[in-house]
């Protein structure tokens, strides 16, 4: 009897863990992402950032952050209990142009040059390659690699384009990648419009 409530109670455990939650948007899309992420936007961050994180690679995170939402509509989604630093970001531009497999490299390579130079560190690219996920976008695809900006993080972005407006959404994770990878692509996968 104890051996079969220990095994009930593991597994209602792990569908509470499994339990995604939905957010809009302020591209007025919907998306899911595992329990633990938080939403950074300009409409919440500084209440976010008056909570009492004792952790300085997160009040430093949360800075960063605060900084960048006042240059770009943008937002960030932490996962503090992976790694203080694992984010996922969403930016969204106006854009109409054509990605398919013969120029996606060509595409991977330009959006490296342009981070190399921004970030000062050479890196090279891991991954490019077309991807299939939103299945509503006209193209969608998937770039990974060092990051040009901090040692030891791992830049993973898809980037698809739809009804003219190119959607970037990006995963900067220093540990526990694979995870910070499963919660990105589920993230793209779960957009709705």
């Amino acid at each position: 009897m104890n051996k079969l409530l220990i095994l009930i109670f593991t597994f209602l455990l792990s569908l509470n863990s499994l339990r995604a939650e939905n957010f809009i948007s302020i591209e007025k899309f919907s998306f899911e992402l595992p329990d633990g992420y938080e939403l950074f936007n300009k409409s919440n961050l500084f209440e976010i950032y008056d909570h009492n994180y004792k952790d300085p690679l997160i009040k430093k995170q949360i800075k960063l952050a605060e900084e960048y939402l006042k240059k770009q509509k943008v937002e960030l989604l932490y996962n503090f209990s992976s790694h203080p630093l694992n984010n996922i970001n969403i930016l969204v531009f106006d854009a109409n142009y054509n990605v398919n497999s013969k120029t996606v490299k060509k595409q991977c390579k330009k959006i490296l040059r342009i981070e190399k130079k921004v970030g000062k560190r050479k890196v090279k690219l891991n991954e490019c390659r077309m991807h299939d996920q939103p299945t509503f976008a006209d193209w969608s695809m998937y770039r990974e690699n060092e990051s040009s900006f901090i040692e030891g993080v791992t830049t993973q972005q898809i980037i698809f384009l739809y009804k003219k407006k190119e959607y970037v959404i990006t995963s900067a994770c220093w540990q526990k990648c694979d995870e910070t990878t499963n919660d990105l692509l589920n993230l793209v996968k779960s957009i709705k419009f």
